[in-house]
């Protein structure tokens, strides 16, 4: 639990603070709008090229991550519009909606549970049987899929919005609010839900406990 925790800090820290930390400092430096939001960028960037080299490994995540980095390169070459890079996290927020949505009528599990199912890898077999033999468990997988796709696709409307109406130098730090909050707000109502549901507290019990479907 101490290096999941550490991790978690570790990205948070290099994907959030440091990228609007960096922009600041760099605006004081007066250095132009677009620069900062670029070289700002570099922090998340350089976390997915170090596990690729530490671990011969990156995952989809991180492959959108350097892809974002490369088109917002390719932007400020070709437009200087520091606007354009204002809105790149919310084309990953749009992306990740419209994959949360797609998955619940495309291939057997929707996002949200097999994410669930990643972070749980010792528990696969009793989320299996909950979901093969629950249907309450199946519909409360369904409905945080739904949750979570139409609340990153409203996370990258109001970005937008933002990032076309509002100042440059003050979407960076209202932004990264913004998403704190929507990551918050969804963290909350998915505890509900599953709290609700109650069959999640059978599978997270110690492997001593015998779990079948039909108990509990």
């Amino acid at each position: 639990m101490g290096n999941e925790f550490r991790s978690s800090l570790a990205a948070l820290l290099t994907d959030l603070v440091a990228p609007v930390g960096g922009y600041y400092l760099l605006r004081a430096f007066d250095v132009p709008p677009v620069w900062a939001l670029l070289l700002s960028g570099l922090p998340p960037a350089l976390r997915v090229l170090y596990t690729l080299v530490t671990r011969r490994r990156v995952d989809g995540i991180g492959l959108l991550v350097l892809m974002f980095l490369a088109v917002g390169l390719a932007t400020t070459l070709m437009t200087g519009d520091a606007r354009l890079m204002l809105v790149r996290g919310a084309w990953f927020s749009t992306l990740a909606g419209v994959w949360l949505l797609a998955s619940l009528v495309v291939g057997q599990y929707p996002t949200t549970y097999q994410a669930a199912r990643a972070l749980l890898p010792g528990r696969g077999s009793r989320l299996d049987s909950a979901w093969e033999e629950r249907p309450s468990f199946r519909r409360t997988w369904r409905t945080l899929t739904v949750v979570w796709g139409v609340g990153s696709l409203v996370h990258s409307g109001l970005s937008i919005g933002m990032a076309y109406t509002l100042p440059v130098d003050d979407v960076p730090a209202l932004d990264a609010g913004l998403s704190i909050a929507f990551f918050v707000g969804l963290q909350v109502i998915t505890q509900i839900l599953l709290i609700h549901e109650g069959t999640l507290r059978q599978v997270m019990r110690p492997s001593t406990v015998d779990y079948s479907p039909g108990k509990g």
